[in-house]
């Protein structure tokens, strides 16, 4: 990879996340923890339009790892920045809760019916 920046922090401030739910801050307090904790010059942080999660959000991308985090509250970011950007340990409590695979609910799948 080729990038100037090793880690990648996706804020989604979109119409359903920014305005009721206040994401802009969230990137806002971002900006100042990343001074606040000397968050080296290899994370950059992005605003983003949408991760289609809105009823998730405001939801919180950080690459390459690919974790997500939801219900991020601008009070939550210190400590997904001290946990996951400076110690490099996820911070469970706000990871996005996804639903079963079918398989996991004893659901019966097309892969069960035709195997490979």
């Amino acid at each position: 990879m080729n990038l100037p920046f090793t880690t990648h922090v996706l804020i989604c401030t979109g119409p359903r996340c920014g305005g009721e739910r206040q994401s802009q801050r969230v990137r806002q307090e971002f900006r100042r923890e990343f001074v606040r904790q000397a968050v080296p010059a290899s994370v950059k942080d992005t605003e983003c339009i949408c991760f289609g999660l809105c009823t998730h959000g405001p939801n919180v991308i950080v690459y390459p790892q690919g974790v997500v985090y939801s219900g991020v509250r601008p009070k939550d970011v210190a400590e997904i920045v001290r946990e996951h950007l400076v110690g490099g340990r996820i911070v469970e409590r706000l990871l996005l809760k996804k639903k079963p695979a079918p398989a996991e609910t004893g659901e019966v799948t097309t892969d069960d019916l035709f195997p490979d």
